[in-house]
């Protein structure tokens, strides 16, 4: 009984993985990654990733190193059906100066992998090689977005403010002043 119980406790805990919640997705780390065909802007994109993935919210990818940046590149080239281009990732920065920060909102510390372009942005990751370059986030392309099937992330719900209207009506008569 009590071997049973030890079982089923250790399959709970460790039976229950990070595969993606798609079968479709690529698992890398514990990280689930989305490819999706459809050519928008750098906020578009970020904000498809957020509110329009069908299957969770998510990231615009995240890629925490080397070893991942080669593994998207290898998946877009089937994912785009193409060798060449590149598709946005969730590297940005609000003016040149300043620092880049992922979409999740950690700073880019330590491990870069971009090549000699790095005066715009926002950034893209190259399907030739998987080295970023960047972008002013004008530019339509294709993107992949991540999350971690455990803890899917969360987002606020967009809201647009409209003015106030005001409506004045008047009733009666008007008056008069005269002699």
């Amino acid at each position: 009984m009590l071997r049973k119980m030890i079982f089923l406790c250790v399959t709970l805990v460790f039976g229950v993985s990070g595969t993606c919640l798609d079968p479709n997705e690529k698992e890398l780390q514990g990280i689930c990654f989305h490819y999706v065909k459809l050519n928008m802007t750098y906020d578009d994109a970020r904000d498809w990733c957020h509110y329009k993935n069908p299957v969770t919210p998510s990231y615009l990818a995240i890629v925490k190193n080397q070893f991942t940046a080669n593994f998207l590149a290898s998946y877009a080239r089937n994912a785009f059906e193409t060798g060449d281009g590149a598709f946005w990732i969730g590297l940005s920065r609000l003016h040149n100066w300043n620092q880049w920060t992922w979409d999740n909102g950690v700073l880019l510390d330590g491990w870069s992998n971009f090549d000699s372009q790095q005066g715009k942005t926002q950034a893209g990751e190259k399907i030739s090689n998987g080295q970023w370059t960047t972008f002013d986030g004008t530019e339509k392309m294709y993107f992949a977005c991540s999350y971690d099937p455990k803890i899917p992330p969360t987002f606020a719900p967009i809201t647009t403010t409209k003015p106030p209207t005001t409506t004045t009506t008047t009733t009666g008569k008007p008056t008069t002043t005269g002699e």
